[in-house]
């Protein structure tokens, strides 16, 4: 009888770290780099660097007000602090994928922001996989629409002892998101690589990343 499909998996708090430790030490590839673009506050987690995730918070205030030109130089230093952080060898950017549910205000800027970004990954020849919004949610919580503190535990439970940086601009509850969300983007990339996890790989974790369409496999 196979083993119950628990959220989290099995395994002590010392042998999940010293999994993480291992998974993500230096080694002879690149780094994987998970970006979850906001105008607000966008995360961006690199794995592969360090024995730890270097995880980053990028804010930038602005207004849906604003004239377009004073727009279109905030979406441009976004993109250009987020690419100031990307290593040149990174193996593989995961990015979230746009939301195509609404139309909110900003959306449009949104959408630049992220066009942007991955118009700099491609000059790079840095290959990109893009992770729709409920794939990410799914493989954190086996629910793909699972709210943002839900997707924050999942998280903290699947990478043991993790200090995700907090947005302090958010709702108290939502101050995680951003960062819960790269590191998910990227921790997707490594399984996708094949590299051991921090934690016990379940079918569901298998089977959000076939909703993913890699850069080796168009």
């Amino acid at each position: 009888m196979s083993a119950p499909d628990t959220l989290f998996g099995t395994g002590t708090l010392e042998t999940l770290q010293q999994a993480a430790t291992v998974a993500h030490s230096p080694s002879n590839h690149g780094p994987v780099a998970g970006i979850d673009p906001s105008l607000r506050c966008s995360g961006v987690t690199i794995l592969g660097t360090t024995p730890q995730p270097q995880i980053h918070l990028i804010g930038q205030d602005g207004s849906n007000d604003d004239p377009r030109h004073i727009k279109g130089a905030r979406i441009r230093h976004i993109r250009t602090r987020i690419m100031d952080l990307i290593p040149r060898n990174t193996t593989l950017a995961v990015i979230e994928g746009r939301s195509f549910g609404n139309n909110l205000p900003g959306t449009d800027e949104r959408s630049h922001l992220w066009w942007l970004i991955c118009d700099a990954l491609d000059h790079l020849k840095i290959p990109i996989a893009v992770c729709p919004p409920t794939t990410l949610k799914k493989w954190a919580t086996d629910h793909g629409h699972a709210k943002k503190p839900e997707v924050i535990t999942a998280i903290e439970h699947m990478w043991p002892g993790i200090q995700l940086p907090e947005n302090p601009k958010a709702k108290r509850d939502e101050r995680k998101a951003d960062a819960a969300d790269s590191l998910a983007l990227a921790t997707i990339g490594q399984q996708h690589l094949r590299m051991p996890m921090p934690y016990l790989v379940l079918e569901r974790h298998k089977l959000a990343l076939t909703k993913i369409v890699w850069p080796d496999n168009r």
